[in-house]
This record gives C-alpha cells, sequence and structure tokens, in this order.
C-alpha cells in the first residue's frame, strides 16, 4: 500500500528546476519550507480507498498520493500571479511524468484525481497535485 512513495520520489528526483528536491510529505511545514531551496516537492499519501471486496481472497484498494509543489515568488505577494506563473511548467512536467505511469509490477497506473485547494500566502505557493494508484491485496492463510 504504501511502496509507491519511494517509487514517486525518484521519478520525480531529476525533474529540471528542481533546485529544493523531493521531500516526504511529513517534512512539509511552512517553517521547513522556509529553510529549503525552492521549488521542491513533498511526496506522501492521503490515505486509501477500497474498490472491491467481494471477493474471499482478495481485496482492491486505490492508494490517494498527493504531490505538493512548493514555489517561492515574492514578485506579487497579495495575488500570488507570479508564483502560480513560476510554478506551471513544474506542475506540467510532475503530470506528465506521473500521469498512466506504472510504478511496479502488481501496482496498477496512476490516475489523476481531484486535489486539494492550492495555499498562497506571502509569496509561498503551495500547489498539490493528486493520484490514485490501485493495487489487489491477497490474504494470506485464509
Amino acid at each position: 500500500m504504501l511502496a509507491a512513495e519511494a517509487l514517486i520520489t525518484a521519478r520525480l528526483a531529476d525533474l529540471p528546476g528542481l533546485a529544493g528536491g523531493v521531500h516526504g510529505l511529513a517534512e512539509l511545514s511552512r517553517e521547513a519550507v522556509l529553510g529549503k531551496r525552492l521549488p521542491a516537492i513533498f511526496v506522501g499519501t492521503q490515505g486509501y480507498r477500497v474498490l472491491d471486496d467481494r471477493s474471499p481472497g482478495a481485496v482492491r484498494i486505490a492508494s490517494r498520493w498527493l504531490v505538493v509543489l512548493v514555489v517561492r515568488h515574492v514578485g506579487d505577494l497579495a495575488g500570488g500571479s507570479t508564483a502560480r506563473a513560476s510554478a506551471s511548467d513544474l506542475a506540467r512536467a510532475v503530470m506528465g511524468r506521473l500521469y498512466r505511469w506504472q510504478p511496479a509490477p502488481g501496482l496498477q497506473p496512476l490516475e489523476a484525481k481531484e486535489a486539494p485547494a492550492p495555499q498562497y500566502r506571502e509569496g509561498l505557493l503551495l500547489f498539490p497535485l493528486a493520484f490514485d494508484c490501485a493495487e489487489i491485496i491477497h490474504t494470506e492463510g485464509v
């Protein structure tokens, strides 16, 4: 269920223009971000949902993965248009790398999903993209 995190992180690590690298979502806080080189990406799970549990020997689940782009640009502190513009190419690159990509055998290709709303404050933009990764987990010893 959680194996996709390391694979997603590795897939995004060499994106051009990603000065701050890729980190775990647990590291994402305003204080931590202010000390990092940006832009940076934070990856983590937002939980899972059951897709099918009718089989007596297996359950099909979809794990939700968030990829949060963090960009700082002080050109338009009030409106954030400059930060959004500077994040545009990176957001497209992330979507292009992850959409329909299969992280590993046994994991289904990532599907783009509706993401939480972006946050913008004082030149700092947090722009989430969301993906579901489905898999079948077989029961053991039943």
